[in-house]
């Protein structure tokens, strides 16, 4: 957790390992099996098979190729939990426990909580069980394609390991292992003694002989480590380099508190196993966990934390249109870290800035407030109130602006927070921001108070003259453009009515009625916006479009979540807009509107670019607040999606973006969590 690290094994035929601050897979070689006494190697097929070895680069014959062949562990079970993710056969069982649970607020946490919260290391379980008449040796043994170094005495008596680079490496203390170092595992296990400081190898790892009739059991622990200046622009270093002196002493406390992190992995896989949800629906959380996990970094500026939240392969840093959505787990284990995020938007990127008509884009209105749409990139801050992303000069495509769907998010954001936390002194503290917010997203509609409909219609200066996009970057104009969009404008009507209860609160009534007010015209529009010959409210509410989307209903999610159950109630004060909501998705849910042929939801009718946070999300919107129940078509729909993970994306880990259910890009995306909401149906 906060470590941006990951350990990447399980797809067959493929690399992996450990590594730092990637885009994607380690692209090195993972060995784990053991060798029988006939000196054949039995391994799980975690690798790309391989008929050479480094060490033929320093001489002419190295071991039989026929000693070198392998025999490919076959009949393997996965065990897919929360936490816990095992391999196993009779003869050998490879678990990686990935233990996370709530990160203590740095502000006033104890030390030893903050330690053992920071502390980046993974654990490992080896267990060898030889029912045979003749011993074997079990191995485990990481390929990273440079060089390694034992373990030296900075760490406890008994305890063995290789390091690499002072940055990734492993540790046991089980009594039975002894370390290597070689050019592979095949010479690693030639007959002789263990090389265990033999620099010359690119593969490091562990050797146990597992007697006949007997099982051996051999735990490990991988951590990760970066020392000093870890981001650029603004100067930052890894929050657990307060704890941690460097790589032994992160995996000498790893081993040593082994049992409490194991605890913390039990206590993971017994909540989700406990949830009412089907297999398919604890694998997407289970699965978008670990890829949210390993795109966190928890920072330290010097005097404060700083939360990051790195977009998956992009790298891109907060990027605030994943922030809104991943809030929802994070406000279920770390809220610090939402207060975080949205201060640092407050201080280092949020701007004013101008808005024009675009019948007319040289003559420029006050906008106001908004923010950015990240923060920096490969950590790489990005300059103040900029961010990596956005560029003038485009219209309605991808790199543009996302200024007012920022905006909205800020809002939407600070409400769930305050609704789950009761964080008054926040909420004190950013009223103005607050009142800047609402007084932006009226003039982003129109600067003619007579002519404003509350949606988006003027375009922000930063655009230079070009349209504003929205999160859907890489849709056609049913989701991408920010105009007159309903999906947007569906935000604006959330902070519209989030607005109103946070100003209320703080004593602005007449602010608050403002804020009501913008809420009710947002809700007038798109309710009048329902085409009764197409059966649903087109995306963009303007002539001639035509496209489905069912994101027209994400935004009730906020409302609802903060217990304003009456603002998303058919009898409630939006009633009419709840209805006509209802009607809209009953439309477009269908195949060859937005299902495809294996019962997965398609975002758009009209692009073929799916979403899975957001179908995630949606589908919480459908079921827990408009009361939708799908039947038995909920089974096929959540294995359609599973498989667009487990197939469409087998080697890129998680993935967010999918086309007709192969993924297409943000792949080891964090976003996915928003799937955490699926395990409040029913409360």
């Amino acid at each position: 957790m906060g470590a941006l690290a990951s350990f990447t094994c399980g797809a067959h035929n493929a690399t992996g390992g450990m590594g730092l601050e990637l885009t994607g897979p380690f692209p090195g070689a993972i060995a784990v099996g053991y060798q029988t006494s006939d000196g054949a190697l039995h391994r799980l097929p975690f690798f790309v098979p391989s008929h050479s070895s480094e060490a033929e680069r320093y001489r002419e014959e190295t071991i039989d190729a026929e000693a070198k062949t392998d025999r490919i562990i076959t009949g393997l079970e996965r065990e897919f939990l929360w936490a816990t993710d095992r391999f196993a056969t009779p003869e050998i069982t490879f678990t990686v426990s990935t233990p996370f649970g709530p990160l203590p607020d740095p502000e006033s946490a104890a030390p030893d909580a903050l330690r053992f919260a920071c502390c980046p290391v993974v654990h490992v379980t080896l267990r060898f069980t030889n029912d045979s008449t003749e011993a074997w040796r079990g191995f485990f043994g990481l390929d990273v394609g440079h060089r390694w170094a034992l373990l030296d005495n900075r760490v406890d008596a008994g305890v063995i390991g290789a390091v690499s680079e002072e940055s990734i490496g492993f540790a046991s203390n089980s009594p039975s292992a002894k370390t290597f170092i070689d050019f592979s595992v095949e010479e690693a296990l030639q007959p002789g003694s263990v090389r265990g400081n033999f620099l010359l190898g690119n593969m490091a790892g562990l050797i146990v002989e597992v007697p006949a009739g007997e099982t051996v059991e051999v735990a490990l622990a991988l951590g990760f480590f970066r020392r000093g200046t870890a981001t650029f622009n603004r100067e930052m270093s890894y929050y657990y380099t307060r704890h941690f002196g460097g790589l032994a002493e992160v995996l000498n406390y790893g081993l040593a508190n082994r049992d409490r992190y194991l605890a913390v992995t039990a206590e993971r896989d017994a909540e989700l196993a406990a949830a009412s949800l089907n297999d398919e629906q604890k694998f997407l959380i289970a699965h978008a966990t670990r890829s949210y996990y390993g795109s966190t970094q928890w920072l330290w500026d010097g005097t404060r934390s700083v939360w990051v939240v790195n977009e998956g392969e992009y790298l891109m840093m907060n990027t605030f249109d994943l922030t809104v959505d991943m809030l929802f787990f994070e406000l279920r284990y770390n809220p610090w870290t939402v207060r975080n995020v949205l201060e640092e938007y407050v201080r280092h990127y949020s701007f004013f800035d101008q808005v024009f008509d675009p019948a007319d884009p040289t003559t420029t209105y006050p906008g106001g407030i908004s923010f950015t749409h990240d923060m920096g990139v490969m950590n790489h801050w990005s300059p103040r109130g900029r961010s990596s992303y956005e560029i003038g000069g485009l219209d309605r495509e991808c790199f543009s602006h996302m200024t007012c769907e920022q905006l909205t998010n800020w809002v939407l954001c600070a409400g769930v927070y305050h609704a789950k936390t009761g964080d008054d002194d926040f909420l004190n503290r950013y009223t103005s921001t607050l009142l800047d917010c609402l007084e932006s997203l009226e003039n982003r509609d129109h600067h003619d108070p007579a002519r404003r409909n509350g949606l988006m219609n003027l375009e922000s200066n930063r655009t230079d003259g070009g349209g504003e996009i929205t999160t859907y970057d890489s849709l056609d104009h049913s989701l991408g453009q920010s105009r007159a969009n309903i999906y947007l404008g569906g935000k604006i009507w959330a902070s519209g009515v989030l607005l109103e209860h946070l100003l209320s609160h703080v004593g602005h009534t007449d602010a608050a009625q403002q804020a009501r007010a913008l809420a009710d015209r947002s809700a007038a529009t798109l309710t009048e916006g329902f085409d009764e010959q197409l059966g649903f409210i087109p995306a963009v509410l303007e002539a001639g479009n035509a496209s489905a989307i069912i994101p027209a209903i994400e935004a009730l999610v906020y409302p609802y979540e903060c217990g304003l159950r009456d603002a998303v109630s058919e009898d409630g004060p939006f009633g009419d807009y709840i209805a006509v909501l209802k009607r809209h998705l009953a439309n477009i849910v269908k195949p060859g509107v937005c299902l495809y042929d294996d019962g997965g939801w398609k975002l758009s009718s009209s692009a073929d670019n799916s979403w899975m946070s957001k179908i995630a999300l949606c589908q919480y919107v459908a079921r827990q607040v408009l009361g939708f129940d799908f039947g038995d078509d909920q089974l096929c729909t959540d294995r359609a999606h599973a498989r667009w993970e487990r197939e469409g994306s087998k080697l890129q880990a998680c993935s967010d973006q999918f086309r007709s259910g192969i993924a297409h890009g943000s792949l080891y995306y964090p976003r996915i969590v928003t799937s955490i909401l699926w395990l409040n149906e029913g409360r």
